[in-house]
């Protein structure tokens, strides 16, 4: 049986297992391991007195910087209160349209979709396939009727990532039909963006809408800060106007500046992570004699199956909880049965705990 547990409760987990929350190691939140930059860190408190005025209305110098660290015009940019509010904004704006989501996905997608009057079928991803997206067989779902594509890359919980190749396609085939393409990015910046990334699409399709948040890869959830990007004015206009004003507070507009602005951290961060997923990689290859497969990560998470009937992963959350380490049980994550489980890279030694812990799991 499913646990329960979001990547963000910890609250609820510490109290579950009768645990301080300083105690516990979160490998389900997907959070960069190295953190806030030094440069943050000693700069922000700089700005505190920010927060006795109102933030600009219209972001302009949000904007630029969003601008300057993609490389997309300010234009074409909606800075937005988390990601969460721009996905609402954007599906609100197709109301009571019929949306094709690939899954296993963020659930947000469909409650957007059902809450605006619309109507969700899904896309599922094939474990035979191991979970990387057969393009020709999503192509021949999308039809005059479908409204918008959901398409989350890399995807969340399964790692996997659609070239940016395969996404043009998508697009051209969602332009045939009139439909609109959604795609999350949250975690992009953690593998080869000049591979994945459809940022640089934007400019040849009017259906692409690209959304990103400051939450992962900067390790900023609190900020609540993300943002989207599309050359289609008229859906540009009408997030607008869906919108409330000062959705973003003032903190954390120069906070997301400060962060965006720090080339070095940025730099370090994508390094790491690259080198620690191969390393543990590498760690779960020698599991693969308790039955343990795993899916080849693009981002900063793994998802993996546990091959032993009589184990799963809700008993395995459970084992780890124990000894401080919180994975994710994948357990009713769109298709995913009880078999499946996430974890997120985090420093060498905190790695080396989970994987020592999972073998020990496996091995009772």
């Amino acid at each position: 049986m499913q646990n329960g547990f979001h990547g963000s409760d910890i609250e609820a987990v510490a109290k579950r297992f009768g645990m301080k929350e300083d105690e516990i190691i979160s490998f389900s939140s997907n959070v960069n391991p190295l953190g806030l930059s030094d440069r943050f860190r000693n700069e922000a408190s700089k700005y505190i007195n920010c927060i006795t005025e109102y933030p600009e209305r219209d972001y302009a110098t949000l904007r630029t910087a969003l601008s300057e660290y993609t490389g997309i015009p300010s234009s074409c940019i909606i800075p937005g209160n988390g990601s969460t509010e721009l996905i609402s904004a954007f599906i609100r704006c197709f109301e009571g349209g019929n949306a094709l989501i690939v899954s296993p996905a963020y659930s947000e997608y469909e409650r957007s979709v059902l809450s605006s009057g619309g109507r969700v079928s899904f896309f599922e991803l094939l474990e035979e396939d191991d979970f990387e997206l057969n393009t020709d067989r999503l192509l021949a779902s999308i039809d005059e009727k479908t409204d918008i594509i959901v398409i989350c890359n890399p995807v969340n919980p399964t790692s996997t990532a659609i070239l940016r190749t395969d996404m043009e396609r998508i697009l051209q085939k969602a332009g045939e039909c009139g439909a609109a393409v959604l795609v999350d990015e949250t975690y992009v910046e953690f593998c080869d963006m000049e591979k994945y990334s459809a940022e640089g699409l934007l400019s040849s399709y009017r259906e692409l809408f690209i959304i990103r948040s400051m939450s992962k890869f900067f390790s900023a959830p609190g900020l609540r800060l993300g943002y989207a990007m599309t050359e289609n004015e008229e859906i540009r206009k009408k997030m607008e106007a869906l919108r409330d004003p000062w959705s973003i507070s003032s903190f954390s507009e120069k906070a997301a500046v400060l962060l965006l602005s720090d080339k070095d951290h940025i730099k370090a961060s994508g390094e790491y992570i690259k080198k620690e997923r191969s390393r543990v990689c590498s760690l779960l290859d020698e599991l693969k004699g308790y039955g343990v497969k795993y899916y080849s990560p693009r981002a900063n998470f793994v998802l993996c199956r546990i091959g032993d009937e009589k184990k799963n992963a809700t008993a395995l959350f459970e084992f780890c909880m124990r000894r401080g380490l919180m994975i994710r049980d994948c357990t009713g994550y769109g298709s995913l049965d009880g078999r499946f489980f996430r974890f997120c890279f985090m420093d060498e030694k905190s790695d080396d705990l989970l994987i020592g812990a999972i073998r020990e799991y496996l091995a009772g």
